[in-house]
């Protein structure tokens, strides 16, 4: 399938790094000669030298061919530019763009993004999603991540296995019984530097980070039975007010959480406007680095601390210096993905990578067809990924076992009219099933051809 992607910064990068190796055919477009020599360098892709928002290039790129466009250039307007190029001149069927500004994603001028104004078929605002993110973690007290999945029937989370774990040493087959009651079941475990999926044989182990989809209902069951009891946060300091801030005070105060929120802002102007703007949230113009300014927000009381600052630096020593103050946990946005492996030996509970959350809804409207959702896990370890079976697919009317799946594929769970089921290797998969797999970036492609997932676009 012939992608273009304009913009070749570190999502652009990936992105094509990705789909080339899944047999995408992509061509990347930028005008930095650096950027696209790393590209060449250690990819199997075309590369194009020119600003992604000419006719000419894009028609040098192969548009008149192209069947996605995905453009990830630091200018929003250049992003849109490219979509409407792709349309208008070239036909391009999807059109995928990611957008910064605020302005732009106000619900009164969601009508600008149609195919007789401005043709995008689906718009990724990092910091949207980030917001997002944060909060569904809020929500889920004692995770490390947690993602909704099959109409929020479902729950994929990550947590430590504590000391007080009192399944630590024992195998999942001997847990199996427990975890079918649950409606859970573990897919993946990080271990140290190790990443591996979970079989029968696996024994959990001090310090594990486990991923696991649970059936909503009965959330709270799994957290107590790893050892997690934690309560929500009844207080809530954000150190940075710029657009994942404020969204994230927004959702806050806009679902009618019963949470104190206090937001702090180093410009004064910024901190007007927020203050102006926000009903139930204590806006405190300072710097969150100083002690003078987490005294007065009380922040040895806060059950979290989410450090949103667009300084890695910063949002480090501020988590930091809140944790030695006595704040429970903290939330911090990394952008450098090189310092995220560090962070949890010094006392970091949670790290937020805006990268890996925009590459994960990017290839959520790439991959189409009966793709629901789709989650990208640590740095190209694998994908959460939801379909739905079609009647003509390699799954329909089989099990797991005559699949004969590989070992880098594991189901977690299927809907099915309505009812959680956590497969066995008997499990039969019907159409219409929504299935929650995983599987490692290696074999993508080959749970693509089992579900036969890619469809003419409408």
């Amino acid at each position: 399938m012939k992608t273009i992607i304009c913009g070749a910064g570190e999502v652009g990068y990936s992105i094509a790094d990705k789909l080339s190796k899944e047999g995408f055919e992509v061509t990347v477009i930028d005008n930095s000669k650096e950027s696209l020599k790393k590209i060449s360098d250690n990819l199997d892709v075309k590369t194009i030298i020119g600003s992604p928002s000419l006719p000419s290039i894009l028609s040098k790129a192969g548009a008149k061919e192209c069947e996605i466009l995905i453009a990830v250039t630091r200018s929003d307007e250049t992003n849109m530019v490219c979509c409407q190029i792709g349309y208008s001149l070239f036909n391009i069927p999807k059109k995928i763009a990611r957008i910064r500004q605020q302005d732009y994603l106000k619900g009164e001028w969601q009508k600008l993004y149609t195919n007789k104004d401005l043709p995008i078929d689906a718009i990724i605002s990092p910091e949207e999603e980030v917001a997002k993110a944060l909060y569904r973690r809020l929500q889920s007290p004692g995770t490390i991540d947690m993602v909704e999945l099959a109409d929020k029937r479902l729950k994929l989370i990550a947590l430590r296995c504590e000391e007080n774990c009192k399944i630590l040493g024992k195998s999942l087959r001997e847990l199996a019984i427990q975890f079918n009651d649950y409606l859970a079941n573990i897919l993946f475990v990080f271990r140290g530097e190790q990443k591996f999926i979970v079989n029968s044989n696996t024994k959990l182990e001090k310090n594990d980070l486990i991923y696991i989809v649970v059936e909503n209902n009965n959330f709270t069951e799994v957290m107590k039975a790893f050892g997690h009891d934690e309560i929500q946060a009844q207080k809530i300091v954000i150190i940075g007010g710029g657009n994942i801030g404020y969204s994230l005070a927004q959702k806050i105060e806009n679902n009618g959480d019963n949470i104190s929120t206090n937001l702090i802002e180093f410009d004064k102007a910024r901190s007007e406007y927020l203050a102006s703007n926000l009903q139930n949230v204590t806006v405190t113009n300072g710097d969150g680095l100083e002690n003078q300014i987490l005294e007065e927000v009380d922040i040895s009381d806060a059950g979290y601390v989410i450090a949103v600052t667009d300084d890695d630096e910063n949002n480090i020593l501020a988590s930091l210096l809140a944790k030695r103050a006595g704040a429970l946990n903290c939330m911090t946005l990394i952008n450098n993905s090189s310092y995220s492996s560090l962070l949890n030996n010094i006392g970091i509970d949670i790290t937020i990578d805006p990268k890996l959350i925009t590459i994960s809804k990017i290839l959520e409207k790439v991959r189409g067809g009966r793709i629901r959702s789709d989650y990208t896990i640590g740095e190209g370890f694998g994908e959460v990924i939801e379909a739905e079976i079609f009647p003509n697919s390699s799954f329909a009317n089989h099990n797991i076992e005559q699949l004969d799946l590989p070992k880098t594929i594991r189901v977690g769970a299927i809907l099915r009219n309505d009812k959680i089921i956590i497969p066995n290797s008997e499990t039969i998969f019907e159409e219409k099933d929504d299935v929650v797999f995983f599987c490692e970036t290696s074999t993508i492609k080959t749970l693509e051809r089992l579900l036969s997932i890619r469809q003419p676009y409408a």
